[in-house]
């Protein structure tokens, strides 16, 4: 990758008691340089790795294809990201995936605007297009029907059987997202209360707390149990590898994915877009359902805002009160 001539931007550790101490040139390549004002900017300095992992990685994606266009990525019009945003939609690519990319490149046009690279910020303005489709209607969660077959099929015949199992559990049954569960280690599990609960680190590094079900302590623990008695510590990263290659390394969040539409697709119910995330919307919907109050939902799911619970509560009741069961007349 090419490297773009900064003159304002500075490594953290010359910042030295609060006063900024900027070279008249450095040499650094453009995503170091949006690291850095992820670090010290985005979420009020707190970004955690994975967001800033996340957003120098679309980054990196665009100036890929302005250096596969011949464009300096400092020299860009909107008419660039506009053709950018016409390929995106070509590809196939959801609206809601087209702007969080959007989001991510205006804020790296930002940084520039903020160091005097440039002078504006090409991505201002550009919208990623409309989608009317109410986010309920988008959801993709199995039913009840659906999950209990899901449980069913799973083996439960070894050590994998067992972590998977359990990764099924937390995400179906207590709504834990796929990075939550990827961040699990063993001192998250918390046995010295009268409820035990997992202690889940969510957006933001938020912590809260999952209450266990009875069924989901016992395959957690006999988990451990089985990492135990295998030889594998049971300290510092719960979830691992049991594969040749990965023995004992934490698994990755491609691995989850794997590992939940290996049983989804076992079980004849893998379809598009269904996988960890259609889980924990399963968790959401499951328990409107069955009666649960949306502000205790919103905690359990680690929700900022309610509205964003409220998805599940709409969708819910869209299937309950379908205006074509008030027609008397049959086919």
């Amino acid at each position: 990758m090419s490297e773009i001539t900064y003159g304002a931007i500075v490594p953290l550790s010359e910042v030295v008691e609060g006063v900024v101490v900027v070279p008249s040139e450095t040499t650094i390549d453009p995503l170091d340089a949006f690291e850095w004002f992820m670090q010290i900017d985005v979420a009020n300095g707190d970004a955690t790795q994975d967001t800033v992992a996340a957003y120098r990685r679309e980054v990196g994606m665009w100036i890929a294809w302005c250096e596969k266009r011949s464009l300096h990525p400092l020299m860009v019009e909107r008419d660039d990201v506009e053709r950018y945003r016409a390929e995106l939609k070509k590809a196939g690519i959801a609206v809601s995936t087209r702007a969080t990319k959007l989001s991510i490149i205006r804020r790296f046009y930002a940084a520039a605007v903020r160091h005097r690279l440039i002078q504006t910020n090409p991505v201002e303005g550009v919208r990623a297009g409309k989608d009317l489709t109410a986010p309920e209607d988008k959801m993709k969660a199995l039913s009840h029907q659906g999950l209990s077959a899901l449980v069913a099929s799973m083996p439960n015949e070894n050590l994998m059987d067992a972590r998977d199992r359990a990764i099924v559990g937390l995400m179906a049954l207590h709504g834990l997202r796929r990075i939550e569960v990827h961040r699990l280690n063993h001192e998250s599990l918390r046995l010295d209360s009268d409820t035990p609960f997992l202690e889940v680190e969510g957006k933001g590094s938020k912590l809260r707390r999952a209450y266990l079900r009875t069924d989901t302590l016992a395959a957690v623990e006999n988990y451990a149990r089985g990492k135990m008695a295998a030889g594998l510590p049971v300290s510092g990263a719960f979830f691992v590898s049991h594969s040749n290659n990965g023995n004992g390394n934490r698994l990755s969040r491609q691995a989850l994915n794997e590992i939940a539409d290996k049983h989804l697709s076992a079980a004849g119910l893998k379809k598009v877009g269904v996988s960890c995330h259609a889980l924990r919307h399963t968790f959401g919907t499951l328990a409107v359902s069955g009666g649960a109050k949306i502000e205790h939902l919103r905690d359990a799911m680690g929700h900022s805002d309610i509205e964003t619970t409220s998805i599940y509560v709409r969708a819910v009741e869209k299937a309950k009160n379908n205006p074509a069961q008030f027609i008397d007349i049959e086919l």
